[in-house]
């Protein structure tokens, strides 16, 4: 077992006092191109992170709330809102660059609350809010300037606060004129991508449960909230072209296209496939099944997924809309997933195979989740390997076979409840970890160091795990557990192997996400800069060390480090003391860096 007290030094790279120029740091945090941005009572401050050279200072934007920080994803840009004296906010995009403000919402009363960066448009979706107004603007990325504000009407009750879900709950699409089009609680609105002018604006009679744009046959499907009836629209203007005969039995889920240019039209009630050259159902009954809750298209048939809280069933559907087989299912089935041998289920209760041919079980037993399985992929075995209660799995995605490898293996501080997600160290073993937990498990089982590290008193810095829980998709139920991990299992069976959390070697990628361009658009562009994706890589994947912050309680008091973790040896390689009982800190994994606000006035950095 490694011990947390190891003791090795750090090398401090440079260290400013802000005293003079914030009088008193609020808060530090860390924009895209690394520049360190500083909020204090006397402006706002980017620092070079490499040096910690002032590279600009706005002494207009003082002690600004962090909590409107957002930084614009793979752009030198971010998001704050700033109170003036007369009580007004307003919402600023700044250039870490250089501090220079590329929007301001002025007196206008906007707030950004979501945005969607579309590279291949050219363009930054905003969303914004003025009071209960809701308003989408198109920021170019060519100019760095806003192309156009559009309001789309006001909602009936209050917007959602910073940082949750978008006002968009479909789209936005893009129609062959290239219009975009997005749908919100009970309106859908297209709008013009270059003057941002409403085309056409459909208002629904209740919530817009379903918005699928076919590009197949350049049609709008639209399932609205207990009614009977699918709507199809015309996404040029607006115009009901619904043919007549897409009558619903129960509650639209979804519709979805398959792997041969169809449409599955899924309720509650069963489901069939639309014809997109006539709108018209295929079948002349839909499957039904129970608790119908999702449709996987396959080269095998239709997977038809029906989902309750004490039992499911999962049943194969052939082209023609008859039974190939049906399954009942203990217990709510929160994983789904086609695998070569058949269909692998994870329910509350058991997880098995079944068969394509028959719909039985593959797996002898068995094998029981109480929470939602840490997983990661052996590269050397060609093994998915699962993790949970004690008891770790290895599965072979190309025969169906599993096989239980380790046993009552006992992790520090883990309970059923623990978030923990898996990771391959190449030659090594997997890794499990949490925010607090590090421990590895060799290929034959053997628990190589497990160790807990106490919270700090401020985890402040901290990049955090998936939600937990099947509350967040609607489902009350008692499973925990990192959703990381289903979207693992998910790619693994689609044949992704080699998912960048699996990566432990640095590496580095170059591909532009956008830039800044002056000219004409004929070809004589000339570049001002590109941003690039080789700094905004995630370094945990990159790295084969995992940083923690913890406290340690000795006969000199309490004290807080930062701690560079060994994954291969559990060891401590290096810790950083922090000085302040709630430091302010940031640690830049992708440099090995971390930096410190303390005695909300010096800022330093220390490199690992």
């Amino acid at each position: 077992m490694a011990s947390i007290l190891s003791v090795v030094s750090q090398q401090k790279l440079w260290e400013v006092d802000l005293k003079e120029t914030l009088y008193e740091v609020g808060w530090i945090k860390q924009a895209n191109d690394g520049t360190i941005i500083a909020s204090g009572a006397k402006g706002l401050v980017g620092l070079n992170n490499i040096t910690g050279e002032t590279i600009w200072h706005n002494k207009e934007l003082k002690a600004i709330d962090k909590n409107t920080f957002l930084n614009i994803d793979g752009l030198p840009l971010f998001y704050i809102e700033y109170v003036s004296i007369g009580g007004k906010t307003r919402g600023l995009i700044l250039n870490s660059s250089n501090g220079n403000i590329v929007f301001d919402t002025k007196d206008d009363g906007y707030k950004i609350r979501n945005f969607s960066l579309m590279p291949d448009k050219g363009m930054i979706l905003f969303e914004l809010v003025k009071g209960k107004e809701r308003n989408l603007m198109s920021f170019s990325l060519k100019t760095w300037q806003k192309n156009w504000i559009t309001p789309l009407g006001e909602t009936k009750g209050l917007l959602e606060k910073f940082g949750q879900s978008s006002f968009i709950h479909h789209g936005p699409y893009f129609n062959k004129e290239n219009n975009i089009i997005v749908g919100l609680k009970e309106d859908i609105y297209a709008l013009n991508i270059n003057s941002g002018e409403v085309v056409w604006h459909h208002k629904a009679d209740k919530k817009i449960k379903a918005l699928v744009y076919s590009d197949i046959n350049n049609s709008l499907y639209l399932g609205i909230r207990k009614s009977k009836v699918l709507t199809v629209l015309n996404p040029s203007n607006g115009e009901d072209i619904t043919p007549g005969k897409l009558k619903l039995r129960g509650t639209l889920i979804d519709v979805r296209p398959d792997d041969k240019n169809n449409l599955i039209l899924v309720e509650t009630e069963g489901f069939n496939i639309i014809d997109p050259q006539t709108n018209e159902f295929k079948w002349k009954k839909s499957f039904k099944i129970e608790f119908l809750d999702e449709v996987i298209p396959h080269e095998k048939g239709m997977i038809a997924i029906g989902k309750d809280e004490k039992d499911g069933t999962i049943a194969l559907v052939n082209d023609a809309g008859e039974k190939v087989w049906r399954s009942k299912v203990k217990g709510y089935s929160y994983y789904v997933t086609p695998t070569n041998k058949g269909v692998m289920y994870v329910s509350t209760e058991r997880s098995n195979i079944l068969d394509f041919e028959k719909g039985k079980d593959v797996w002898d037993k068995d094998v029981k989740f109480k929470s939602i399985p840490a997983v990661t992929y052996d590269e050397k075995e060609d093994k998915v390997v699962l993790f949970e209660n004690e008891k770790g799995y290895k599965f072979d995605l190309n025969t169906g076979n599993i096989e239980l490898f380790a046993e009552d293996v006992e992790l520090k501080e883990v309970k059923k409840k623990t978030p923990l997600v898996a990771e391959y160290i190449d030659g090594t073993g997997y890794l499990l970890h949490a925010d607090q937990h590090i421990s590895l498990l060799s290929p034959t089982g053997e628990l190589k160091y497990t160790n807990y590290y106490r919270p700090a008193a401020s985890v402040d810095g901290f990049l955090k795990m998936a939600q937990t829980g099947l509350n967040i998709v609607g489902v009350d139920l008692d499973i925990q557990g990192s959703l990381d991990n289903i979207n693992t299992l998910t790619a693994l069976s689609n044949g992704v192997y080699m998912r960048s959390e699996d990566q432990t070697d640095g590496k580095s990628n170059s591909t532009v996400v956008a830039g800044m361009y002056t000219g004409s658009e004929q070809g004589n562009m000339s570049t001002v800069f590109e941003v690039t994706l080789t700094r905004f890589s995630n370094s945990k994947e990159n790295r084969s060390h995992k940083f923690v912050v913890s406290k340690v309680k000795n006969d000199a008091g309490t004290k807080h480090f930062i701690y560079m973790v060994n994954k291969k040896t559990g060891t401590n390689d290096t810790q950083i003391e922090l000085l302040d009982k709630t430091p302010n800190y940031l640690i830049d994994e992708i440099d090995n860096v971390v930096f410190i606000n303390e005695k909300n006035h010096l800022i330093s950095s220390h490199k690992f």
